[in-house]
């Protein structure tokens, strides 16, 4: 992780069962990056005094101790995502690191609405940290539909961590399939893909040495899949997808694939959004 010495990991954290996990991982990238820690709370509705913030940094500093890291801890009252995206903002937060919000019915990862809502409102990187960090991360996968958030995405995850394998993937259907020579629409639609990725990495502002270690690789199939496949075959521990930035009704909207992308994908997740024009 390449955060400056003057830059902030900013964790956020509910102080819920799970929020283990972004804190392991938040306390790793302070120390190996040289950075600052902030650890984030916000008091629910109606926990206002000064006896509930005591006893909340209480619990963190509890939580804190068995870590051997200095930490600032900050205790807010309010909506929890201005205040989350208004004091990273103002500690100079090289990304925010949230958890999620719990495991479903399925197994599967449920984000949770204002998890959602920081994603689509924060100009920052938001790491969602679903397991334990007993290791650095060593490899990166980045999902792209040849997207302008998607390149911004890239350029952003490797410009954090550029000492990290990074290999982009892109998954691709061939319209009509049913009605054409599949084998042989496949291979066209292949080559195409492959063009057009060779063409998007050309585009990408990134450094020389991410530029001449970066890979990629184009599959047919769905990007869900396709990235889990990746993840598996590389033995993948971070996954990079970007988001739209809108304003008005649709910023409260996050796209289906991303929302399948963080739910699905089994290792951390780095999304960022493409601030709006």
């Amino acid at each position: 992780m390449s955060a400056k010495p003057d830059q902030t990991i900013f964790l956020t954290t509910d102080m819920t069962a799970r929020g283990d996990r972004p804190m392991d991982r938040a306390i790793q990238l302070a120390k190996a990056g040289n950075a600052k820690l902030v650890v984030f709370h916000v008091l629910e509705k109606g926990r206002h005094d000064s006896a509930a913030m005591d006893a909340a940094r209480a619990e963190i500093e509890l939580d804190l101790s068995s870590y051997d890291m200095d930490a600032e801890i900050i205790i807010e009252r309010g909506d929890v995502v201005s205040q989350i995206v208004e004091n990273a903002a103002a500690t100079n937060a090289a990304m925010i690191v949230a958890g999620v919000a719990r495991i479903g019915r399925l197994g599967d990862l449920v984000m949770g609405t204002q998890l959602e809502r920081i994603i689509h409102h924060s100009p920052l990187p938001i790491l969602i940290a679903k397991n334990r960090a007993t290791t650095n991360y060593e490899r990166l996968v980045a999902a792209s539909d040849f997207s302008p958030p998607s390149a911004y995405a890239i350029e952003q995850s490797c410009a954090l961590f550029p000492e990290l394998q990074t290999h982009i993937i892109n998954a691709f259907h061939v319209p009509f399939e049913g009605f054409l020579n599949s084998e042989a629409a496949t291979e066209e639609f292949r080559t195409e893909q492959h063009l057009q990725i060779a063409k998007f990495i050309e585009e990408l502002e990134l450094s020389p040495k991410t530029r001449k270690d970066l890979t990629y690789s184009v599959e047919y199939g769905d990007t869900c899949s396709v990235a889990q496949q990746a993840l598996k075959d590389r033995h993948t521990d971070l996954a990079v997808i970007g988001t739209h930035g809108t304003s008005g009704f649709r910023a409260n909207m996050m796209g289906s694939m991303a929302r399948a992308l963080i739910t699905y994908l089994p290792c951390d997740v780095l999304a960022v959004r493409k601030p709006p024009k």
